[in-house]
């Protein structure tokens, strides 16, 4: 029981920069709660925000709050302004599948087989309803060795890939400013070694319609056959009357819970809805042994444990004891733990570090027929390729620019903590 409490409150330490503020607490409540408890939570949230000033991570509850007030009688004024964002999500989201199908069907055409994720699944196996989840684009997932095969086949259909994304940088004008511009990702550049340390690449069409394409499920190192369970326990589904698949829920909530508890620039605190839909959706008739088997093979176990316990105070379906007993029980490495409170935060100093040094590691293991010397003269190289950068000085200047803005924030973020 000690030991629980700790483990609990290291986890309150750390998600400190990320989880959701008492605002977006009371937003949840009364978006998954049921009854007096969602009725008086909306109505202490609507008290203490201003919705000409609401974040975006709440805006994109609208939806949903207003489909639980409205199934639950609710009447208020504000109940407009609810529906119309859940009016214009639906509509937003019917172009959005209507445009995935399509996609779809060039898939099938050229043999490539794909997993829905995220958005484009959860309205479909689980929300069941076009206006309750907005998206902005749409998640696939193709076999890791047909990653080469898909991307060439986007081009070949007039996609371009966006620039890789910098985890926390927006100053890209001041980098154009130093010489630096950054431009869409070319084929030759997806190299085995960017396959190795990026899990996908968005692409947008020219009708601005755009996928992230995955070749890995988790972010992070992967190994080649490190999907093979996803694809082995994946579901047949039809979206717009073509054919793909779709992760088994113990392996969609798994990959929910590791891609949306973290850090980012916008709240995420959408992980939080879309999880307790995944569970609540099957009666809580997951299969949580498998769930425990994935997250220890892929290394996420902390993280999935965790985000569990945060989520049962949202369940109608709890969340087994045994569950938490035997994730408590899973060894951890000082990596996965280093690695999961990383992630929990913005980029810092150290952080930057342990980026690079993840980085050189997955790098090591992709050229490992070379010597120490070679590989530690082709690493920068290796950045440049990843980061999607013209020239080497381009990587000077973004690690100078980075370290300093990174240092100048660390008292600030030392204060924080100290709070």
């Amino acid at each position: 029981m000690e030991e629980e409490k700790k483990t609990k409150l290291t986890f309150e330490d750390s998600k400190s920069e990320y989880k959701p503020e008492y605002e977006q607490e009371l937003l949840l409540s009364a978006c998954l709660l049921k009854g007096e408890a969602a009725i008086d939570a909306y109505n202490q949230w609507k008290t203490s925000v201003d919705l000409d000033n609401v974040d975006p991570g709440s805006y994109r509850l609208f939806p949903l709050l207003y489909f639980n007030l409205n199934s639950q009688g609710i009447e208020d004024p504000m109940m407009n302004i609810f529906k119309w964002v859940y009016t214009k999500t639906a509509e937003n989201n019917q172009i959005l599948v209507k445009n995935l199908a399509q996609l779809l069907k060039e898939f099938n055409k050229s043999s490539l087989e794909t997993i829905l994720l995220k958005g484009t699944a959860l309205i479909t196996t689980c929300y069941k309803d076009y206006g309750l989840r907005p998206m902005m684009d749409a998640d696939l997932l193709v076999p890791t060795e047909k990653a080469g095969e898909a991307i060439q086949l986007l081009s070949r259909l007039g996609w371009n890939s966006s620039i890789t994304p910098l985890k926390g940088f927006q100053e890209m004008a001041l980098l154009s400013r130093l010489g630096w511009t950054p431009g869409n990702r070319k084929l030759e550049d997806f190299t085995d070694e960017y396959f190795c340390v990026r899990h996908g690449q968005d692409f947008t069409n020219p009708e601005k319609f755009t996928v992230d394409l995955h070749w890995h499920v988790l972010q992070g190192y992967n190994a080649s056959d490190a999907d093979v369970d996803f694809w082995q326990g994946a579901r047949s589904i039809s979206v717009e009357g073509v054919n793909t698949l779709v992760l088994d829920p113990a392996d969609l909530l798994l990959h929910v819970c590791s891609h949306g508890a973290k850090w980012d620039t916008i709240s995420p605190i959408r992980w939080v809805a879309d999880a307790t839909w995944i569970i609540d959706s099957t009666n809580g008739e997951i299969d949580w042994n498998r769930f425990i088997e994935v997250s220890n093979r892929h290394g996420n176990v902390l993280h999935a444990k965790e985000a569990l316990r945060y989520l049962n105070r949202y369940l109608e379906c709890k969340v087994p004891k045994s569950v938490f007993e035997v994730l408590d029980a899973a060894h951890i490495t000082k990596a996965q733990y280093l690695g999961y409170h990383i992630r929990m935060r913005p980029p810092g100093i150290l952080d930057g570090f342990y980026e690079l040094s993840f980085l050189y590691s997955n790098y090591s293991r992709t050229n490992q027929d070379k010597n120490f010397f070679r590989r530690i003269a082709g690493y920068p190289r290796f950045l440049q390729n990843v980061l999607g950068m013209e020239k080497l000085r381009h990587l000077v200047l973004y690690s100078v620019f980075e370290f300093v803005r990174r240092g100048l924030e660390l008292p600030g973020s030392i204060i924080r903590r100290l709070r």
